[in-house]
């Protein structure tokens, strides 16, 4: 799969298929609101915010399994550990080897800070075989047809473009205030630390 460019600069913000659906901004009858959205870095100059969010292993769970059926994908949920792991649970149907199930052990990378280091990242360490290449295949094949660009996966590491992400969701403009984004693992939960910070200087 061609390797997304390092560039922080460059938003690979184009869904990779055209059945991917384009979120549209909200729309407010509250002029500030409005503003607050289309302008963000206007509204909320001055802003110097951490914010800290768990995420339960229950929560995360809950929103893998509201993911959209139709895929070779039949189980998929997290076991968040304490060390800064955690686990994916996955079974699929994969061409050639027919349904496999394997625990994959994932580490969180460093934190997100913009725009030099624009990648959420997680190494792969355990959980994958040599001869595991046609459900790496079969997952990229998953990314490529449903996802927006700025979604890297291969054999030994996954990683997220957040520029792009927020990009593909709408929320452009909030990218510059996202200082730092940084995700780890604790047992039972993952913890998202995010900083939001928008000099007055951008009024």
């Amino acid at each position: 799969m061609p390797q997304p460019s390092n560039n922080p600069a460059i938003i690979p913000n184009e869904p990779r298929s055209t059945h991917s659906v384009i979120p549209t901004m909200p729309t407010f009858s509250n002029p500030a609101l409005a503003a607050a959205f289309t302008d963000p870095g206007g509204s909320f100059a001055g802003t110097d915010l951490r914010i800290t969010l768990p995420l339960t292993r229950a929560l995360l769970n809950e929103v893998l399994a509201a993911r959209p059926g139709g895929t070779p994908i039949s189980e998929l949920y997290l076991d968040p550990e304490a060390g800064n792991k955690f686990r994916v649970h996955l079974a699929a149907n994969a061409p050639i080897i027919g349904r496999v199930t394997r625990r994959i052990t994932l580490v969180p990378g460093p934190p997100v800070s913009f725009p030099e280091q624009p990648w959420l990242q997680f190494a792969i360490t355990d959980g994958l075989k040599f001869l595991d290449k046609p459900l790496i295949n079969l997952v990229q094949g998953l990314v490529e047809s449903r996802l927006p660009r700025g979604v890297d996966i291969n054999s030994s590491l996954i990683r997220l473009h957040v520029p792009a992400l927020l990009t593909h969701l709408g929320y452009r403009q909030f990218v510059p205030l996202l200082h730092r984004v940084h995700l780890t693992s604790q047992a039972n939960h993952l913890l998202l630390d995010i900083h939001l910070l928008a000099q007055p200087d951008q009024v």
